[in-house]
């Protein structure tokens, strides 16, 4: 199955189809992202390159609107116009798989200017050409990654699929090895469940720990995209972290992820939770 929705942020769901509304086949802008590239001027020849990074994605839609008459055709525009608004948040463009649907948050810029048509008894069709900027450029799984770390029953040894990793009641320390299928690098969130003393977690020797004991029922939140820490109730709790973290992104490919901590019992847990992203969604 393949095919696309809008979800406005008033909560409206619009289904492209082929008996309401139909979005045709020359849309732009779901290949590969435009690209910014930083040169300064050298006192050479040519320039310096200092970074290269993904630019705001463009994309338009082209729609055709039906009705059975002119009323129709208008009240199907006027709910198109509402799902498009900002006023509450941005548009939802969710491309549909067989292997997991893909969504991506669009901001609407323009182009709704109208074609009409239709037989003699009115325009029973309208179509609009929907122009959105999407800040974030990748198309991003609706599906969730997670892995966890706990005792388990034994207070022994888990995840035996994951990793080889040993989170016993008076030491945590383990490798969870993260296979990252996306095209790009993708942001961790850790939801860490006390008790644990000394929590340290780690890609390639960089990544955070916590000077503070997250005590039985505690609850804490480390956001790496949005370098957040929070806890119960959306408290910032970013000063329980060591100087100078680093949050980091896994990679795409396979890399590996140390924890090390102490203090740890049956209702300690480390749950790490990801969205997969990608660059070109096609058809």
């Amino acid at each position: 199955m393949s095919g696309f929705t809008l979800t406005g942020a008033n909560g409206d769901v619009i289904t492209f189809d082929y008996s309401t509304f139909v979005l045709e086949p020359n849309l732009i802008g779901l290949g590969v992202p435009s690209t910014d590239v930083r040169i300064d001027q050298s006192s050479r020849a040519g320039g310096i390159w200092r970074n290269t990074r993904r630019a705001v994605r463009n994309i338009d839609l082209p729609v055709t609107v039906l009705g059975a008459s002119a009323t129709a055709v208008e009240t199907n525009l006027r709910r198109l116009a509402k799902l498009t608004q900002d006023t509450l948040g941005p548009t939802t463009l969710t491309a549909l798989r067989d292997d997991g649907n893909l969504t991506m948050e669009l901001h609407y810029t323009g182009g709704a200017e109208l074609a009409y048509g239709g037989d003699n008894g009115g325009p029973t069709f309208a179509r609009v050409l929907l122009s959105f900027q999407a800040p974030n450029p990748y198309w991003i799984s609706a599906d969730t990654e997670s892995f966890s770390v706990t005792t388990g029953n034994t207070g022994r040894g888990l995840l035996p699929q994951l990793t080889k990793l040993r989170v016993s009641s008076s030491e945590a320390i383990g490798v969870i090895n993260v296979n990252n299928t996306s095209d790009v690098p993708v942001f961790p969130v850790f939801e860490i469940t006390g008790p644990v003393t000394d929590l340290a977690i780690t890609l390639n020797g960089e990544g955070f720990g916590f000077n503070t004991s997250i005590v039985e029922g505690d609850i804490v939140q480390v956001d790496h995209e949005n370098a957040t820490v929070t806890g119960t109730g959306g408290v910032n709790r970013y000063g329980i972290l060591n100087a100078s973290p680093k949050f980091f992104s896994f990679p795409p490919g396979t890399s590996s992820v140390l924890v090390t901590g102490t203090g740890a019992n049956l209702n300690t847990e480390i749950l790490c939770e990801y969205n997969l992203r990608f660059e070109v969604v096609h058809g």
